[in-house]
Order: structure tokens, then sequence, then C-alpha cells
């Protein structure tokens, strides 16, 4: 059973999304078609109008960071929300306006204001949202997550924006939804929507308890871990200017990823993406030996992954022996 339905004034959440407001997927007064249009993006899941339903107006905003997928949702009426399981995500949700009160395998949580959940992989998930409710949804891919966490992992079901942890995720959420050069950026470069993925995704650990899922045992690393770590190193190389994650390079080496990541240790005392950025810078020190036309140290820090440009030329002028600035000009 889902708590009371007697909902009370809540507290405004804590920003909001004006970047996410234009890219607007649908807006619709027909049920069957929002719950067709939010399926296509989210899961085949239930609605019911509370009440009677009066054909309130929904929509849906929505964009995706690479493995990280965010919207809004709102009905423009009460509306019980059923979906059996969420499949292979996580769901992160809170409600920017008005309020619900949800049940999250088997937690009655009130989700409100700056109070919102979790839902891991696997779990039920029911909420009965007020009429004035709209949604902040996240929708984080599971293996994208293990990659990042090196483990499956759960979070704790209670979401609390007001938690101190919490605020540099938060504050990084809102500037990414508010910051137009930012997300253009995060749009015309793969690579940088990968970074931006990874540094959701790491204050998300750093800020919100979670806890790990029991998996199957690592293998230890011997005459095969050797050859995965060959197999992970050629595919870098080939494909060392494009974004990968953890996920990727453990899958061309046939193993999973916390097995990569131990055969790496082991046998080149350093991680799988330790070593892919040192590829990367090697690939900035050719394109700017050999720079095409208007090349400049931004565009190409920026093409080879690199987003912070202190900590690329400072990373650059230890391997390399110079600025990247003097190899343009040397080469240029």
């Amino acid at each position: 059973m889902l708590p009371s339905q007697t909902f009370r004034p809540a507290t405004p959440c804590a920003f909001e999304p004006a970047l996410l407001r234009a890219r607007r997927l649908f807006e619709s007064d027909d049920l069957e078609d929002t719950r067709e249009r939010i399926s296509r993006v989210m899961q085949p899941h239930g609605l019911q109008p509370i009440a009677r339903a009066h054909g309130g107006r929904a929509h849906m905003d929505y964009l995706r960071v690479g493995g990280i997928g965010i919207g809004t949702i709102a009905f423009g009426e009460a509306m019980r929300v059923d979906v059996e399981h969420v499949e292979d995500y996580h769901l992160l949700m809170f409600c920017l306006r008005g309020q619900a009160d949800t049940l999250v395998g088997g937690q009655a949580l009130q989700t409100r204001g700056l109070q919102g959940l979790a839902c891991a992989p696997g779990e039920r998930f029911l909420a009965a949202l007020s009429a004035d409710a709209e949604q902040l949804v996240l929708r984080l891919d599971r293996r994208m997550l293990e990659a990042h966490a090196g483990r499956p992992i759960r979070f704790d079901t209670a979401f609390d924006l007001r938690r101190p942890a919490l605020q540099a995720w938060l504050q990084q959420l809102h500037l990414l939804l508010n910051a137009e050069p930012m997300l253009a950026a995060v749009h015309a470069h793969p690579l940088v929507a990968l970074e931006m993925e990874r540094l959701l995704v790491q204050l998300l650990l750093a800020g919100q308890p979670w806890q790990e899922v029991p998996a199957a045992p690592v293998l230890r690393t011997g005459q095969g871990g050797r050859a995965c770590v060959r197999r992970a190193e050629a595919y870098m190389r080939e494909y060392a200017d494009e974004p990968l994650r953890m996920a990727d390079i453990a899958g061309a080496a046939g193993v999973p990823v916390r097995t990569l990541q131990e055969a790496f240790q082991q046998a080149r005392d350093c991680s799988p993406m330790q070593y892919l950025r040192a590829l990367r810078l090697d690939v900035a020190h050719r394109r700017l030996r050999e720079p095409q036309a208007h090349a400049t140290v931004a565009t190409v820090a920026l093409d080879c992954g690199f987003t912070h440009l202190g900590r690329f030329a400072q990373a650059y002028a230890q391997r390399f022996g110079e600025a990247p600035s003097a190899t343009l000009r040397g080469r240029g």
C-alpha cells in the first residue's frame, strides 16, 4: 500500500533547470500517448489518475550526458505511477514542484522539496503524485555506474539534498542545466560528455551513501590476466581519441571490470584509465606536432578528452618536457 495521499505544502526544490526546458520531448493531453512517450525513454509502466481523470496536460523534457539521462516529468493532474521493476538503471527522483508519496523496494518515503529517492535496478517503484507535481528524474545506466564505482552498488533509498556531502553534486548538476556554454561543449565533444558523466558520478558516489552489491569472485591475475591487459592496451591504442569507459575497455578485453583493474595494477602498476590518459597525451602531442588549420591547444585538449586546460598543460609538460603551446608553435 502507498502511504497517505493527503498532500501538504512542500519546500521548493533547490534550482530551476533552465536549459532542460529548451529540450522538451513532448506535451500531450492524452494519457495513453503520455504513457507511451515516457516509456520510450524510461520503460513500460502503469499510469492511473487519482480520483477522477480530468485530462491534465503532461510534458517531459529530457537530455543525455553520456550514460546519464536527465529529465522532468509532469502529468498536470494527480497521478499514480507503477513500475513493476526498474530495468537496467538506477533511478533518482525528486520534486521540483509539488510532492509524492512513494514506495521503493518496500520502503515508504515522502518525496517533496529537497527530499528525494534512489531506486536500484530490479526494485518496484510506486508513486502517488500531487496534481502540481513536476519530477526531476535521473536515469543512471547500471553498467556505466559500475564502471565508475568499480563494482556493483546500490544507493541508500532516501536521497536528501540537504546533506552537506551532496552539495558539490547538486551545484554541478545546477551548473550543467543552467550554463549554456558548458552544455554546448558536452554535446559538441563526446570526450567532454564522458568527463562530465564521470564528474557527476564521482560527486554522487562521494555524497550519497551506498553499499556494494555482492558479485561473482574476481579472477586472480596470471597468464590469462596478462593476456587481458594486452587486449585492453590494443583496444585503447586503437580508440584513444574516442570516448571510452571502463566497461568498454573491460568488454574488449573479455573480463569483468574488477578483474581488469587488478590485472593492470599487477602488470603495469597503474589503472586502465591512467594508461588511457597517457595514450591520450600521446595523441595530443601528435596533433600538436602536426596541427590542422586553426588548431589551438584548447581545441586539441578538448578533442583528446582533457577538460581542464591547466591540468592538461601540467601533465603534458611532465611527459614531453615542454608546454603544449611550445609544441604547437614549433611545428605549426
